[in-house]
């Protein structure tokens, strides 16, 4: 199944008249802008996490993105992870939708509210997590600021629920429409209804380029640990299509 996702991937990219893309100039972080009305995008990401003395970690990310009015869009994913040296699994769904509060420049610092619904599907007890953003930011000429304060829940039957709060940041300068550089951070504090799990938190941050075509655009990111929690390292590709 992953193989003739991919093949559908690059019959895309090769043969669908594009128009122009929802880029993107970060890996992790969101800016404010959503997607226009009636057009659609294709998406692929592929993370990489590794940390000492273990497997290295693969989660490949397939999404539909749809724009449905000039203040909502909604997308659709479908996630595929793998150890190194096992094989590729299907492991989650996942639904997100984006509301604007106001067209760009109504509101200040555009907030876009976001929330996404994801399934894992590796046991029977199958994980479940909702997700919602506040997706702040603001243009300084060529110069971005983007701020997501974040909170997820998770549940599963059989499994201790957890809750995260966190905050995603990145800062860009774009010197040509074409390419971007700059950083950003990712931040994580976990709360476990069972007390006897630790309550960590987590705490990366990176460069990121980012480079687009008008009607394609391709990001790099890379994360590094900040405290033991951490993954050593973590770094995503991320390219995008609009048809």
């Amino acid at each position: 199944m992953f193989q003739k996702l991919m093949l559908i991937a690059l019959i895309i990219v090769i043969a669908v008249p594009s128009v122009q893309a929802d880029r993107r100039k970060y890996a992790w972080a969101y800016q404010t802008h959503i997607i226009a009305p009636d057009a659609t995008e294709f998406e692929f990401y592929q993370t990489g996490k590794q940390n000492s003395g273990k497997s290295d970690e693969w989660e490949y990310r397939f999404e539909i993105e749809q724009g449905i009015s000039p203040k909502f869009d909604f997308s659709v994913y479908q996630f595929f992870t793998q150890t190194e040296g096992s094989p590729i699994k299907w492991d989650a769904f996942q639904f997100r939708g984006r509301y604007r509060f106001g067209l760009a420049g109504e509101v200040p610092f555009d907030p876009v509210f976001y929330i996404e619904y994801k399934r894992k599907l590796e046991n029977k007890s199958s994980q479940n997590k909702i997700e919602t953003k506040l997706l702040v930011g603001k243009d300084f000429n060529k110069l971005n600021i983007s701020i997501n304060p974040v909170h997820e829940y998770l549940w599963a039957d059989g499994y201790a629920s957890y809750q995260e709060l966190g905050l995603d940041f990145g800062l860009s300068y774009a010197p040509t429409f074409k390419f971007s550089f700059g950083f950003e951070s990712v931040s994580r504090q976990y709360f476990y209804s069972d007390n006897s799990l630790d309550n960590k938190f987590k705490s990366s941050i990176g460069p990121t380029i980012s480079y687009a075509t008008g009607h394609t655009y391709y990001t790099f990111g890379l994360l590094f640990g900040l405290n033991d929690k951490s993954d050593d390292t973590q770094f995503r590709l991320l390219m995008g299509v609009g048809l």
